[in-house]
């Protein structure tokens, strides 16, 4: 991230893959789910150095593949974790049920059939 305190601009760069040495400007030539991942990583660095009582984030991983979501709902589940004095409400329309690994989170999951 470049900040330009001047010109009030933040720029962001993001480089997807080991293979690319190429960093890429433009956030619209990502796929989906490598702006979705960069946005999550964006987010959590804001959380890191925000005082908020909630962290809330909808179908953050919706373009996501299952490696991704992995690596991204683990570090949410890490910062949820160490960050205990606040509420984190993560709305998605993936399955949370492998997501038992903090005894101390809890997860609520909404009945998405109608009779």
């Amino acid at each position: 991230m470049s900040f330009d305190h001047k010109n009030e601009t933040l720029s962001i760069t993001v480089q997807p893959g080991e293979g690319d040495k190429a960093a890429l400007n433009d956030m619209k030539s990502l796929s989906g789910g490598e702006r979705s991942f960069s946005t999550v990583c964006f987010i959590l660095s804001l959380w890191s150095i925000t005082e908020s009582p909630f962290r809330c984030l909808d179908e953050f991983d919706v373009y996501m593949d299952m490696v991704n979501r992995r690596i991204s709902m683990d570090m949410m589940l890490k910062m949820a974790d160490s960050q205990r004095h606040r509420q984190f409400i993560l709305l998605t329309p993936q399955s949370m049920s492998e997501e038992d690994v903090f005894n101390n989170l809890k997860f609520l999951q909404a009945d998405t059939q109608s009779n």
